[in-house]
């Protein structure tokens, strides 16, 4: 055999055997991992100038980090890591109730209830039962603040349509 076909099967074979330890780490990353690194990902590629101008955008990339986030919390979760998870929920919480004049939506108490769910299971896994209780309560509460705002949102569609009595 010819020296550069050895050389080649060579570079051949260290690149194969390369790509499958590659994979191999992929695989055993974490799920944790990879969402971090997902979200990283998407927060390097956010488009300054569009931050600055374009408010739907900003809205836009504000939930995306917000569903990773929320991903990530269940993510520690899996992995026995609920004190991870506690301050992230905790922060999508605080996001979540805001400080707006405006009254919430029912899809922004769904959102917390959601939250407050993963919250309720991290308590368990950290065997706090006093703080898993309350987190019942307060999705129980959250959901039916939710409900309140879907029929009020419903009953209230339509009525500020045009002008009034034309």
């Amino acid at each position: 055999m010819k020296t550069y076909l050895r050389i080649a099967l060579l570079f051949i074979v260290v690149a194969v055997v390369m790509a499958v330890a590659y994979a191999a780490q992929q695989v055993t990353a974490p799920e944790s991992a990879l969402i971090i690194s997902e979200r990283n990902k998407l927060y390097a590629a956010r488009d300054q100038a569009r931050l600055a101008n374009d408010p739907a955008y900003v809205l836009q990339l504000r939930d995306k980090l917000r569903v990773l986030d929320y991903r990530l919390a269940i993510s520690y979760n899996v992995e026995n890591n609920p004190d991870a998870a506690v301050g992230l929920l905790q922060k999508l919480i605080d996001d979540e109730e805001g400080k707006s004049p405006l009254p919430r939506s029912s899809r922004s108490y769904l959102n917390e209830a959601r939250y407050v769910a993963v919250l309720k299971d991290s308590y368990g896994l950290k065997k706090d039962e006093v703080n898993a209780g309350k987190m019942t309560a307060i999705q129980e509460e959250l959901n039916a603040k939710a409900a309140a705002a879907r029929k009020r949102a419903i009953s209230e569609e339509g009525k500020h349509v045009g002008f009034s009595g034309e």
